[in-house]
């Protein structure tokens, strides 16, 4: 006898929703977590007529599939959690939906470099874990020929539970659930797989159309408020000596004693000689401390004392006097062309300290958070964000606001004034 499955409301039922600017958010990865064991599958034994399924006079349905002489059901037994290799199209099917109910989702691609390049947009990311699985299947047997003809149709239900990540984060920031229904009318050569993608499909739909998930998803951000909470923080007055004016060339080694590793994957620098770092605020998360370690391999924990969500930084601080330091240079409009250097860490923890070099390629702006961005030609990869941009005097100009870690050909940087000012400190020259 087939499982029954789950009844759930046709789509043109449901209530229209009504979804306001989201935040982005990027399909991660979808999996199968059955019990070994659990019962997901039935195929009723020589079916003429088959629900919600069109065969045709002189097919049936499970008649040899296996020398079946009877209706018969199917455990899962792999007890693994993959999908099946099937995880690009499972992005369309999940996408699809909630791009309809006019969620912000960045679109999944079949190649890797892509995929990285359009995750990075993302703010979240969502996983789906099936958990629960009935399904009817008919594999079409051709009475006339007596033969299978290797065509399947049929439908299933599934549950399936949602995790939502958070990258700035760093953590899973709310669950849910949802069910769905996937149908194959018609039979075709894939549709063992085609019955349970449009069952995600349609899982996708419900949980694009609960409350919780549109809460969670909607942008309340109002960069106003924002710019005022940072104004109401007491200014941080850091004393440091006189800008230096010694070419770059001459002060590599100094320069890269001022630029550390922040946790595992992550750069930051020093900007007055009594401890205080700054570095990206991915590399903090929610943490109070975080580890440090130096050009020479050094490690050392500094405190998180001020963080930014506007700008994506934070203000560290460590417990040292008269450390190197990183000199700030004066608040200018970059040319294109310019000639600029960052110092960043790769996740290569042999290649600490890397110095490269390029050019100001553009000067950007995002509106939505009022921010500015200086793009340049500099090849980054991951351990590059909070990494400095600097001019060839060794000044700072900018930091790498962690976008574009695997990007072979351009990186951004927000403005080293704008940090400055968005943390609300100020250096003090003597």
């Amino acid at each position: 006898m087939a499982l029954p499955l789950t009844e759930i409301d046709a789509l043109e039922d449901r209530k229209a929703v009504h979804v306001h600017r989201t935040r982005p958010i990027a399909y991660d990865s979808a999996s199968i977590e059955l019990k070994r064991g659990t019962t997901y599958v039935a195929y009723p034994y020589w079916r003429w007529s088959f629900d919600e399924v069109h065969i045709s006079l002189m097919d049936a349905c499970n008649v040899s599939v296996k020398n079946r002489l009877s209706a018969s059901t199917a455990e899962w037994s792999t007890g693994e959690s993959v999908f099946g290799g099937w995880d690009s199209e499972a992005a369309t099917f999940v996408e699809s939906p909630l791009k309809e109910l006019g969620y912000d989702v960045v679109s999944h691609t079949k190649s890797s470099f892509r995929r990285e390049r359009e995750h990075r947009r993302a703010e979240l990311l969502l996983s789906a874990h099936i958990v629960d699985i009935k399904s009817n299947i008919c594999n079409v047997f051709n009475v006339l020929y007596f033969k299978d003809v290797n065509i399947v149709a049929g439908n299933a239900s599934i549950r399936v539970k949602w995790e939502v990540y958070d990258k700035l984060k760093d953590e899973v920031i709310a669950t849910f659930e949802s069910e769905g229904k996937g149908v194959v009318e018609k039979p075709t050569q894939d549709g063992n797989k085609l019955i349970l993608l449009r069952a995600l499909e349609d899982a996708s739909d419900n949980l694009g159309r609960q409350e919780a998930f549109i809460r969670l998803l909607e942008d309340q951000v109002n960069v106003r408020d924002l710019i005022a909470k940072e104004k109401q923080q007491s200014v941080l007055s850091l004393k440091i000596k006189k800008v230096r004016s010694d070419p770059i060339y001459e002060r590599i080694s100094t320069l890269k004693r001022s630029v550390v590793q922040v946790g595992d994957d992550a750069t930051g620098f020093f900007i007055a000689p009594d401890g205080y770092i700054l570095t990206n605020l991915k590399a903090v998360g929610h943490a109070e401390k975080v580890a440090i370690i130096d050009n020479q391999g050094s490690r050392q924990t500094a405190h998180v004392v001020r963080r930014n969500e506007r700008l994506g930084i934070a203000l560290l601080y460590l417990e040292v006097t008269n450390h190197p330091y990183l000199d700030v240079a004066d608040e200018v409009l970059l040319k294109d062309l310019s000639e600029v250097f960052t110092i960043g860490n790769p996740s290569d923890f042999q290649a600490r300290s890397t110095l490269a070099r390029g050019t100001v390629s553009a000067g950007r702006y995002q509106s939505q958070k009022s921010q500015h961005f200086i793009q340049t030609s500099i090849p980054t990869t991951t351990g590059y964000a909070g990494a400095p941009l600097l001019n060839d005097l060794g000044q700072v100009l900018g930091i790498h606001d962690g976008r574009n870690t695997n990007e072979t050909s351009f990186s951004y940087y927000i403005p080293i004034h704008d940090a400055l000012r968005a943390c609300m400190i100020k250096l003090n020259a003597y």
